[in-house]
C-alpha cells in the first residue's frame, strides 16, 4: 500500500505598523505569524517579533515631542523590555532581553541598497526567509509621507509575487504591485543612516533642534 503525503500548511506572517487598518490584521488567526512595529500605544492583541531599527539617539530625538497616541521613549523602551518575543534591532540591546541584531547586511546583499522603510526590510526577511504568504496591515504606502518608501516596497513586494509568495493586502489599500521588480536604489539606508543628510525620515526633528538653538541663542 503506497504511503499518501500530506502537504504542510504555508508559513504566513503579517506585517503590521502603527496605521488605521491594524486592527484588522489576523490576530486571531494562530496559522499567521504577527511581527510589529510602532511607537503606537495601540496593544498588540498578540506578537510573534517586533521590530524597532532607529538608532536609539534617533529614537529618543524622535519621540522627544509628546502626541496622544505615541508612546514617550522611555514608555516605549519599557513596552519593549517586558515583549516575550524576539525583538529585532540596529545591534543586540543589553537592556532588552529579548533583542537580536538585525540581518541587514545579508539583505542588502540579497536584494540591493534598496531599504526606504522598517516594513521593506519585514518584507525582505520574510522574503529571505522563505514564507509563502505576507500580508500587510497598518501601512499606507499611497500616502504622501510614504512618497520616499513606497518604490521599494512595490520592489519587494514585485520580487515576492515573481517567487510564488502570495502577497494578502486590506481592501482599502489599493496598492499595485508590478509584474518585474524594478529595483530603486537609495543613498541612505532607512534607519541606519540617521546622520546622513540625505535621512529625510529626520527632517521634523532637525527642523526642531534647530529651533530650540535659534531659542536658546535668543537667551544669552
Amino acid at each position: 500500500m503506497q504511503g499518501t503525503q500530506t502537504a504542510s500548511a504555508p508559513r504566513k506572517v503579517a506585517i503590521v505598523g502603527g496605521g488605521p487598518t491594524r486592527r484588522k490584521a489576523p490576530f486571531n488567526d494562530p496559522t499567521w505569524e504577527i511581527w510589529g512595529f510602532s511607537s503606537r500605544k495601540w496593544r498588540y492583541p498578540r506578537i510573534s517579533r517586533w521590530f524597532e531599527l532607529h538608532h536609539l539617539t534617533d529614537l529618543r530625538q524622535q519621540l522627544a515631542v509628546r502626541k496622544a497616541r505615541r508612546r514617550t521613549f522611555k514608555g516605549y523602551m519599557r513596552f519593549m523590555r517586558r515583549l516575550r518575543c524576539p525583538v529585532y534591532m540596529a545591534k543586540k540591546h543589553p537592556k532588552i532581553p529579548q533583542s537580536v541584531t538585525f540581518p541587514v547586511k545579508r539583505l542588502v546583499k540579497e536584494f540591493g541598497r534598496c531599504f526606504t522603510s522598517t516594513a521593506s526590510y519585514m518584507v525582505a526577511l520574510a522574503i529571505s526567509e522563505g514564507y509563502d504568504v505576507i500580508g500587510l496591515w497598518g501601512i499606507d504606502p499611497t500616502s504622501k509621507s510614504y512618497s520616499y518608501q513606497r518604490p521599494t516596497l512595490k520592489y519587494l513586494l514585485a520580487i515576492a509575487k515573481r517567487r510564488g509568495i502570495k502577497i494578502v493586502l486590506p481592501k482599502s489599500l489599493r496598492l499595485k504591485i508590478p509584474s518585474k521588480p524594478r529595483f530603486v536604489r537609495t543613498k541612505v539606508l532607512y534607519a541606519y543612516g540617521w546622520r546622513s543628510k540625505h535621512a529625510w525620515w529626520r527632517d521634523r526633528v532637525r527642523r526642531r533642534l534647530r529651533a530650540l538653538r535659534r531659542k536658546r541663542r535668543r537667551r544669552r
